[in-house]
């Protein structure tokens, strides 16, 4: 059977992006012996798109042809999905429902790519490890998995997701959560720049990215520096005083007149210092009382501004086995391992412990059994915090090779490994036998173990440290 219709669409194929117009020419034929009008509707667009015919009807006597103009514009926001649409051109006679004809027009959207990042909060003020919210959108229109990273420009920040990756359908978000850590400064904030990333799985797509920043505060609170600040306006005072006083005295010495004629002899140069006299001896000795006073003060006592020194052994492999607690007691100055090639810290930005938000100390204290450790303590009392996870920092120009910290007590510690290549791992031995592979060891965190069934945790207490040398 004839059709009383004929249709063509030219072109018969078009591909197109979001956004982009297209413009179809529909010839019709009228096959028929009667006069019709011809209407032109085009089917399976994309949603959103709108489409503008021209002319609307066109009026055909029996074997006449007529074209009609299809523009189409395709949506922007929201795009719609990508992928092969089947457009069917419908042209239908207006007064007799038989006779019609469709033709179908493939059309191909392309993809195109809108990944939009945001953390929440954009700035996180914390210790040694901080938390944020990140809102991931898929503002595209292809579903896509989107893999997260972020990095900073010293690369010191060590990222963990919560999920790793999302898969995102068009116009959807998911959110996920962000924890960085990153060591300590010492007496300095410090603000690390983040540039977080979410990337597609698909080759050569670009990723989205978002920013952030995490402030990190000094690991010893600033009233230290403020000691320090008016110890040396004291010193300075006391010179200014003194200074002045020695001069006056030493013209005065200079100015006086010698009473006879041994007076001008001069003194010989070998002749021995005088003896100290019976009231300097008397002087002294209450300075010494003094001292074993101090020595013997308990051990929630604060420790002087010059503690002893640590003492250290070095073994027959180049190892050195350092006493921890062989200073104090009481709460130690920030440098008092300095020389042993480490500095110790609280580190409260690790686990949270009430009340220790701002516990960056270390402590040397007394067990039942008399034996002095090294514990995590506040600032103002060896015997608080306690169960802060301890950080020990390794120097920059000497990292640890290997590392063994003797507790306390057995089993009531964990350590948590970070290395130069930025990798860690957690040794509930409390050893590291060779981190040569790694660059060698850069910090070591020192945390209690869960304690079973939920109890109160032991506090972290090391009597002593072997470190060995990178090889």
């Amino acid at each position: 059977m004839t059709l009383p219709l004929r249709v063509t669409v030219a072109p018969e194929r078009a591909d197109a992006s979001p956004g982009e117009a297209l413009t179809f020419d529909v010839t019709v034929r009228n096959a028929s012996d009667i006069v019709e009008h011809y209407g032109l509707e085009l089917l399976g667009l994309p949603e959103g798109a709108t489409v503008r015919t021209e002319p609307e009807v066109a009026k055909l006597r029996p074997a006449e042809t007529a074209t009609l103009t299809v523009r189409v514009t395709l949506p922007v926001q929201p795009p719609a999905p990508a992928g092969t649409y089947v457009l069917g051109a419908l042209v239908k006679s207006r007064y007799r429902d038989d006779v019609s004809r469709c033709v179908e027009v493939p059309l191909q959207l392309a993809a195109v790519e809108e990944i939009r990042v945001r953390a929440t909060p954009e700035v996180v003020t914390g210790g040694r490890a901080g938390r944020y919210t990140l809102e991931i959108a898929n503002g595209g229109n292809a579903p896509v998995r989107l893999y997260l990273a972020a990095t900073d420009p010293e690369r010191r920040v060590r990222a963990e997701f919560q999920p790793a990756w999302v898969d995102l359908p068009p116009g959807t978000s998911a959110q996920a959560l962000l924890s960085v850590q990153a060591p300590l400064p010492w007496n300095k904030e410090k603000q690390r720049q983040l540039t977080i990333t979410a990337t597609p799985d698909l080759p050569g797509a670009a990723p989205g990215t978002g920013a952030a920043t995490f402030v990190q505060r000094p690991r010893f609170a600033s009233k230290f520096a403020k000691v320090a600040g008016i110890g040396a306006a004291v010193a300075l005072l006391a010179a200014a005083i003194a200074v002045p006083a020695l001069v006056v005295n030493a013209g005065k010495h200079d100015n006086k007149t010698p009473q006879n004629g041994a007076g001008n002899a001069p003194q010989s140069a070998a002749a021995p210092p005088p003896a100290p006299s019976v009231a300097a001896s008397s002087a002294a000795a209450p300075s010494a009382s003094a001292s074993a006073s101090a020595s013997a003060a308990p051990s929630s006592a604060p420790a002087s501004s010059a503690p002893a020194s640590p003492s250290a052994s070095v073994t027959g492999d180049g190892a050195r086995d350092v006493d921890l607690g062989g200073v104090g007691p009481g709460v130690l100055d920030s440098d008092a391992f300095r020389n042993q090639g480490f500095l110790a810290s609280a580190d409260p930005g690790a686990v949270i412990v009430a009340g220790c938000d701002d516990a960056r100390s270390v402590a040397i204290v007394s067990g039942p059994d008399g034996r002095k450790f090294l514990t995590s303590s506040s600032a103002d009392d060896p015997t608080k915090c306690n169960t802060v996870p301890m950080m020990i920092d390794f120097a920059a120009e000497a990292p640890a090779g290997s590392v063994k910290l003797a507790p306390l007590n057995p089993d009531t510690l964990e350590m948590e490994v970070v290395y130069r290549d930025l990798t860690s791992e957690v040794k509930p031995d409390l050893t590291v036998a060779n981190a040569a592979k790694h660059g060698g060891i850069d910090f070591v965190l020192v945390r209690p173990r869960t304690a079973a069934g939920g109890g109160t945790p032991a506090p972290v207490a090391l009597t002593g440290i072997r470190i060995g040398p990178l090889r």
